[in-house]
């Protein structure tokens, strides 16, 4: 069974680098491979403005590494441009546990740590 940690970053617990209000949300998920039992992090970004890229997701300043190819056709999953309610997931590859992760934005970046 994997193991899950759901954190619902909110406007409060958001530390902007740009505008003061952020226009995402952000979900994270401190998984574990049922194959190989190495923890992953996953990161879902929801847009909460009408349109926003998230050009990067960065987890624990950048030591744990980003998944950003789409499995399917092996394109690039960031930079993703998001319509209001939209997201995007990124995974990244183990051992990793999230203490901070950071999505920069073509508006801003914000952080969340936990």
């Amino acid at each position: 069974m994997k193991k899950m940690v759901v954190i619902f970053a909110l406007t409060g617990l958001l530390i902007g680098c740009g505008k003061s209000e952020p226009n995402v949300d952000i979900e994270t998920y401190d998984k574990v491979n049922q194959l190989f039992g190495i923890n992953y992090v996953q990161v879902k970004v929801k847009a909460i403005s009408d349109e926003v890229t998230v050009e990067d997701i960065i987890v624990n300043r950048g030591n744990c590494k980003i998944e950003n190819k789409n499995i399917f056709n092996g394109k690039p999953i960031l930079p993703k441009q998001l319509k209001f309610g939209e997201s995007v997931s990124v995974s990244f590859s183990g051992p990793c546990e999230a203490a901070q992760v950071d999505v920069v934005t073509n508006n801003g970046s914000w952080t969340v740590s936990y």
